[in-house]
């Protein structure tokens, strides 16, 4: 292999794309996983197919498709079926094309052979979605770039924080632990982020609409004029968070964990709340809730600037 092969972060040849960022588009690892590796790749000569590789996360053959022969099949002009290339790249075995193929042809009108595999479990959509849109470019609306995320995560890990500004919308970052950021007027809309850690983060006029923050854990976070319309926060760790002046509309807080949590000036209306509250919740005069919740009985402690 090339020279450029060893550096710390893996390059695709001319393509210039990182391994991890491949693969996580084509839905074969996640983003937590490459984080693990990043880390671990630190103090690690191994490469970051290879730490992969040693999980049991991707196969070997399948890190060596992506880094020798990727961007030379990007490039060819005459394609081949999807077939060739699963199997190149270790994604499907010879018993399973074998037995995909027999079944296709047992039937009366065949299903299509990348349809079939999906359907018995072999390969996820997501991944016949990525080769079909960089091989074929036929795209599909769940083929998404993870070009800005891995940039996020790989620069993270080498000890920076400031990210404002940032185009996420619609990001996997399940899991990820991004603790102390600056998000400040990014773009996260619809962003994938349950059961990950933005503890002691700022994501203050950020759009965080419709976004996944189930398990997440939000301590300290500051989510000052944020726009969280319809966002999911059930079970969410929100201990001194702030949502001062946030816009909360259709947002689901009902299975939360609220304490010393901030809600002054934040639109409340349509949310999902629970009845009852142990710990300390604070609002003020114009905190707006539906007419059918009333935090006072709810116990919640009105505050005065």
């Amino acid at each position: 292999m090339e020279n450029s092969l060893e550096q710390n972060e893996l390059i695709i040849s001319k393509n210039h794309r990182p391994l991890g960022e491949i693969l996580i588009e084509a839905g074969l690892i996640s983003a937590t996983q490459l984080e693990i590796a990043l880390q671990q790749q630190q103090n690690d000569s191994r490469r970051i197919g290879e730490i992969l590789a040693s999980h049991k996360w991707i196969k070997q053959k399948t890190a060596d498709f992506f880094v020798e022969k990727w961007a030379q099949l990007l490039r060819q002009k005459q394609k081949k079926p999807l077939v060739y290339y699963f199997r190149h790249s270790g994604l499907l075995d010879e018993q399973q094309i074998a037995m995909a193929l027999r079944e296709q042809k047992q039937q009366e009108k065949p299903t299509r052979f990348h349809r079939l595999v999906v359907e018995r479990g072999y390969i996820k959509q997501l991944t016949v979605d990525f080769f079909l849109a960089n091989i074929f470019e036929i795209y599909h609306s769940n083929v998404f770039s993870f070009a800005k995320p891995y940039e996020i995560l790989t620069r993270y890990n080498k000890g920076e924080t400031d990210f404002r500004r940032t185009e996420l919308s619609k990001a996997p970052l399940m899991g990820v632990s991004l603790k102390g950021i600056k998000l400040d007027g990014s773009n996260l809309r619809e962003a994938n982020l349950s059961s990950c850690n933005l503890s002691n983060s700022s994501l203050k006029q950020t759009n965080l609409a419709l976004v996944n923050f189930i398990k997440a854990i939000l301590t300290e976070v500051n989510f000052e004029r944020a726009n969280l319309c319809q966002a999911n926060l059930g079970e969410a760790h929100l201990k001194d968070a702030n949502f001062t002046q946030a816009n909360l509309q259709k947002a689901d807080l009902d299975r939360a964990y609220l304490f010393n949590t901030n809600f002054a000036k934040a639109d409340l209306r349509y949310a999902k709340l629970p009845v009852e509250y142990t710990y300390k919740v604070f609002y003020d005069s114009e905190t707006m809730f539906d007419e059918s919740f009333d935090p006072k009985q709810a116990g919640w402690i009105k505050i005065d600037y």
